[in-house]
């Protein structure tokens, strides 16, 4: 039996990054004896490329794994896997897991797959290869002459029992992020203690009530995997942690830490939230070589972050979270959104100014999505903010429609907010009171340069180039800015 997993990234045109969701579900299947393909289906979706690759394979199941922005891309892809073959079709992820119905209405999509699928896919391989029946697979909803909606299994709890991720199906050495980038992706954990209104956290947490959400892999495990993937792929220059936070569990942290530093002799990347930064972190993180830090900036103004994310970290916990690492010789990232709900100019102009304060290494700027079954999109449907546009992905456009700032407004600000952070980064470094008249001055300007009128006139500009030059393009990484250079 053959599985055919397909990866929809409109985002990237060549060398499309490692998916971790994906290489376990292909780990787990190929370590249970099933034979696994992989199709990674990157830009404008080539519905002939698709079409020979359902010839070439003969898949017996193609599987679908998305997001909410690409799923629109899914029904044709439905349809066309009907039409030239007789595979059985499979769509899980985040978008699955949180809109079921949605999923298993497409015309073409046999099943949908909610929570982890690790085990559901196995066991739904294993009764396709003995001619079990499959309307009884846990965590399945599988669909014939009607909808057959099967209960959650647990959680997976020992994480070490699941295979490292596989590197071959998934072609690691073709992915941007070894290729262009030299790192090494890994995962040490799965889950998140926190409920952010945007993030999808808080909705899976409420299907799994009483399982144990947040699980680690053991320090000997995950290290064996880094020095597997070290070995196999020399040219790997330092490795990326995935998880939302490493150092959520400190004793967790502290042995992985002394452990690292003792046998992998490369610099790591990890994601922390600011309020679990502290000195003692920071220093076993610099100890073992972590080069840089992700923090979750999201918003500048307090009442946004607090009301609206329901993200509980006060302005000052963030500028004492990277003012550590700053001090600990760690360099900074920060992720940013612009575009939320009830978000004016002047609240994303808090958000620049806080990024000029903290001063990270990169920033990383989105534009906000909803997520169906999170909080943030209840807001944005109860207020009416919600539109039919589709955008594939998070720095184009917005998907919202708000009175307060137009989505040219909200595209001039995320185009020029590099400028902008320099901008305010020059005001901070006057003294005391000119300090303060730059600042009102430089508010004033960009709140006039980003102005309907002007914004609408840069965005035509801006459309008339891209028509012009359309074509392939490749960025390093999409939403990332480049701000702070060595010193």
């Amino acid at each position: 039996m053959k599985i055919a997993f397909i990866y929809i990234d409109p985002s990237y045109r060549i060398m499309g990054p490692f998916h971790i969701g994906i290489a376990s579900l292909i780990a787990y299947l190929r370590q249970g004896g099933y034979e696994c393909q992989f199709l990674h289906l990157m830009g404008d979706v080539d519905e002939g490329e698709y079409i020979d690759f359902l010839k070439n394979t003969s898949p017996d199941v193609v599987a679908f794994s998305v997001m909410t922005n690409v799923f629109p891309h899914v029904a044709p892809l439905a349809l066309l896997t009907k039409r030239h073959s007789k595979a059985l079709t499979i769509c899980g992820g985040v978008h699955a897991t949180l809109s079921p119905e949605e999923v298993i209405a497409i015309e073409g999509i046999d099943a949908v797959c909610l929570g982890e699928g690790e085990e559901a896919l196995l066991e739904l391989c294993e009764n396709l290869s003995s001619g079990k029946d499959i309307s009884g697979v846990a965590n399945l909803w599988v669909k014939d002459e009607k909808v057959h909606r099967n209960s959650l299994r647990p959680l997976i709890e020992d994480l070490d029992s699941l295979p490292f991720l596989d590197r071959e199906v998934f072609p690691y050495g073709d992915s941007f992020d070894l290729r262009f980038m030299r790192r090494g992706v890994f995962m040490a954990s799965r889950g998140c203690p926190y409920n952010c209104a945007y993030c999808c956290n808080h909705a899976m947490k409420q299907l799994y009530k009483g399982d144990r959400y947040i699980r680690f892999r053991s320090v000997e495990d995950l290290l064996e995997e880094v020095e597997m993937v070290a070995r196999n792929f020399p040219e790997m220059e330092y490795a990326v942690f995935h998880d939302d936070l490493l150092p959520m569990k400190k004793q967790w942290f502290e042995d992985f830490t002394r452990e690292y530093r003792k046998r992998i002799n490369l610099p790591f990347e990890m994601n922390c939230h600011p309020n679990l930064m502290d000195r003692e972190v920071a220093r076993m993180a610099k100890d073992a070589g972590c080069s840089l830090i992700r923090f979750g900036l999201e918003s500048g103004n307090d009442h946004m972050r607090r009301k609206v994310l329901d993200r509980h970290v006060s302005t000052g916990r963030i500028i004492d979270a990277f003012a550590l690492c700053d001090e600990m010789g760690i360099k900074t990232l920060s992720y940013n959104m612009i575009g939320l709900p009830y978000e004016k100019r002047p609240q994303i102009l808090d958000t620049i100014k806080l990024n000029a304060r903290v001063k990270p290494k990169v920033m990383h700027v989105s534009i906000f999505y909803p997520y169906p079954g999170t909080k943030a999109y209840e807001i944005c449907k109860r207020e009416g903010f919600l539109t039919d546009k589709h955008i594939d992905t998070y720095y184009e456009d917005t998907v919202l429609s708000q009175k307060d700032v137009s989505p040219e407004q909200l595209k001039a600000l995320r185009r020029r907010f590099e400028l902008f952070v320099r901008l305010y980064s020059w005001c901070y470094r006057l003294p005391g009171f000119l300090g303060k008249i730059a600042e009102k001055i430089l508010d004033m300007g960009i709140l006039a340069a980003t102005s309907q009128q002007v914004a609408r006139a840069f965005d035509r500009k801006l459309r008339q180039r891209a028509k012009k030059d359309a074509g392939p393009c490749y960025t390093i990484e999409e939403g990332e800015v480049r701000v702070w250079g060595e010193e």
